[in-house]
């Protein structure tokens, strides 16, 4: 894009809404990056509609039984976003509607280490502190298995931060968090 040219957003966003109407995370990410570069003081904005587009989506996944791709494409979401109100619904009803013990055989490693940060949080809203407790243990359990493969991944580290949230007790926290630097080898 030259000088002469001018961004145009609204395209952007059209197209941003295409890619999930069609389940194109990726092509969707890659608008984002777009809106977000040439419009860096709207980026909130972008985001904002970007997550309510994809839990829409998935909530529709859901409502259609298909929780294998539903769970892929939260997966994906729950390590992009911070914080959001309707994701946190999403969780609520991802967890309500699995059969989780199916779900959880057919996942791997980092996939496993996010499904089970994620089931810690739906515990944590839920007030079953001991559940989420269990869950972020299992999390970093998965987290250990592939952590001394990938030290410079960020998203390990996210994973671990948004684990450490879902655990009522600050102090078993603090235990967690040392248990995992303690097993990282340098």
């Amino acid at each position: 894009m030259n000088k002469n040219q001018t961004f145009d957003e609204k395209f952007y966003l059209d197209q941003l809404g295409i890619d999930v109407s069609k389940n194109d995370y990726e092509a969707s990410l890659q608008k984002l990056n777009k809106l977000c570069i040439n419009k860096p003081f709207k980026t909130p904005l972008f985001v904002k509609a970007f997550e309510q587009a994809w839990c829409i989506k998935t909530l529709n996944l859901l409502k259609n039984n298909y929780f294998d791709e539903a769970g892929i494409r939260m997966r994906s979401i729950y390590m992009f976003i911070k914080y959001s109100k309707a994701f946190n619904q999403l969780v609520a009803i991802y967890f309500e509607k699995i059969n989780e013990k199916e779900i959880y055989k057919s996942l791997e490693d980092h996939d496993k280490a996010i499904h089970l940060s994620m089931q810690s949080q739906y515990f944590y809203q839920r007030g079953e502190y001991d559940k989420a407790n269990k869950s972020v243990t299992g999390c970093f359990k998965e987290i250990r298995k592939i952590f001394n493969e990938k030290v410079n991944n960020s998203n390990i580290w996210l994973l671990i931060q948004k684990s450490l949230k879902n655990i009522r007790d600050k102090k078993i926290g603090e235990d967690f968090l040392n248990q995992i630097l303690g097993d990282i080898k340098i």
